[in-house]
This record gives C-alpha cells, structure tokens and sequence, in this order.
C-alpha cells in the first residue's frame, strides 16, 4: 500500500476556556480545520488533589455538530436534555450528535473532586452535513471495556477503535456520517500500520512522546499531523511511548458558520438556532 505524505505539522498552542487552560491544534492561524473537523481541545494531562473542582462545563446548548470526548485520564460526568445521564471513565468515549438542538453538562464526578487524580481528554467537534444539522439529537457512551482493541507489533501498539474498522474489527459507535476514530497507545521502539481511505481527510494527533509518522519525525507532544490524499496507509515508528488519536471523516466541501456552541451553514441558521435556545426550543437542563 501507498503511504500518505505528511501535509502539515501544527503544534497546539495554549488557550483559556473559562478557568482552565487547554492545548488547541485547531482552529488557528497554521491549521483552521481538517475539514469535517473543525476543533480539538486538549485537556491535561493535569493532577488535581483531593477536594478540587476540575472540569466544571456546566449546561450549555449545541447544534448542527457532534461534540465527542475522548477520555484518556480521570472520568467525565455527561448529562443532556435527551435524558441521559453518564459516566464515562478512562479509556472510554462519549459521542454526542447535537443536530437540531441539546443542552448538555459535562462535569469532574464528585468522586474525582473528593479523590483527586490525573485528567486527560480530547474532545472533537466533528461537522454535520447540511442535510444532517437538523437530524435528531442523540447520545453514545462506551467505556474502555467495550471497545475493541487491534494488536499490532507483538501487543507493543494497541489501537482500540471507537468508530470504523481496522482489518476485521469494527468499533462500536455508529457514526453517521462515516467517521473513523482510533486511539493508538505504541511502547518504545514499536511500529503501527494504519489503514485510510484515500478519498477521505484523516489526521492523527500525538498527544505525547516521539515518533517519524510517514518519514516525518515528530519531537513534540500536542501535535496535528494532517495528511495529503495520496496513499492508504500510515505507517508510525515510536522511538518512546507515544499516544496518539486518529481520526478520518470525508470533506464536507460546505460554508462553515460559527459562533460559540452552534456550527451551521449560514448566518441565518445561526440566528435561528440562538432564538431557538433562548425560546427554550432545546430543552431545559435542571441541576
């Protein structure tokens, strides 16, 4: 198989949300998106003592995307106004389809504020399509242990695969739009093959260590590694203990309009979809 040539190496830069301070690939100055992906925030990783307040995202609204988090320290508390009400710990997922509207709290569990400990998480706003932004809201949350796991290079590199497939197994989130999304835990001096459609955008993001990903080496956590369309495969040599999430989407091709948590096409729908919220169209987060 072919490889993929490396396009672009994006560092992410530091940014605050509220009280915390988180890293961002994307959007910036060097990366603005990799289309269908149009952000990604990384917390941590972070020790928190005991009796803290980490992670205090409390109800707030989205549509026309799907925020997804992926947790690889601590838990995250998830609760909506389609009635779900979730736990999802290290190692697991929790993919959110806002389409025409939700409310949603994400949350430190009182037992990670009375305990402390390690907080690591990414989370994705992956873009709907212009016949999906209105699509009925809905909710996916698996734990570490209900997502499958690929060994590679004598159980050196691990990647569990949340959504798509890799060889023969398929992840358990049903994506609909066709996303494939792995994380890839590799030890020192391990090599992984990851296979891509190559009429798909794919990105991979290291989130710590050192790895030559395609012939290009990359010496710096917290970086976006976006890939030219030329190849179906990628091929990653770990000289440390390296992880990494990846993630493969086809290009929307379609305007982009956003302001704070809605994504839309026009700025009409955005207008909409504030008088929608503020009218109480999208539901009520009691505490």
């Amino acid at each position: 198989m072919k490889t993929r040539s490396v396009q672009q190496v994006t560092v992410a830069t530091q940014v605050q949300m509220g009280k915390d301070f988180i890293y961002q690939p994307f959007p910036s100055h060097q990366l603005r998106q990799v289309d269908p992906f149009i952000l990604l925030h990384h917390w941590g990783p972070y020790q928190f003592p005991a009796n803290n307040d980490a992670l205090a995202l409390d109800s707030h609204p989205h549509r026309g995307f799907e925020p997804v988090t992926f947790i690889f320290s601590g838990e995250v508390w998830h609760r909506d106004t389609m009635g779900n009400n979730s736990i999802i710990k290290d190692g697991g997922v929790q993919w959110m389809t806002a389409g025409k509207g939700v409310l949603h709290s994400e949350m430190g569990t009182d037992e990670f504020h009375k305990k402390g400990g390690t907080l690591e998480i990414i989370q994705v706003w992956m873009n709907l399509p212009k016949r999906l932004k209105m699509t009925e809201p809905n909710y996916q949350g698996f734990q570490k242990d209900s997502i499958p796991v690929v060994n590679q290079y004598g159980g050196k590199v691990k990647i569990a695969v949340v959504s798509g497939k890799v060889d023969d197994t398929t992840g358990p989130i049903k994506s609909i739009t066709g996303i494939s999304a792995y994380t890839i835990y590799m030890d020192a001096n391990s090599k992984a093959s990851i296979p891509t459609n190559a009429n798909k955008n794919a990105m991979l993001y290291m989130l710590d260590g050192s790895a030559i990903v395609n012939g290009k080496k990359i010496e710096q956590g917290r970086s976006a590694i976006t890939f030219n369309n030329d190849g179906t495969e990628i091929n990653i040599e770990a000289s440390e203990g390296s992880k990494f999430l990846y993630l493969e989407g086809e290009e929307l091709k379609e305007p982009v309009a956003q302001y704070g948590p809605f994504v839309m096409n026009t700025t009409e729908e955005l207008h909409q979809a504030f008088e929608d919220f503020q009218s109480g169209k999208m539901g009520v987060l009691n505490d």
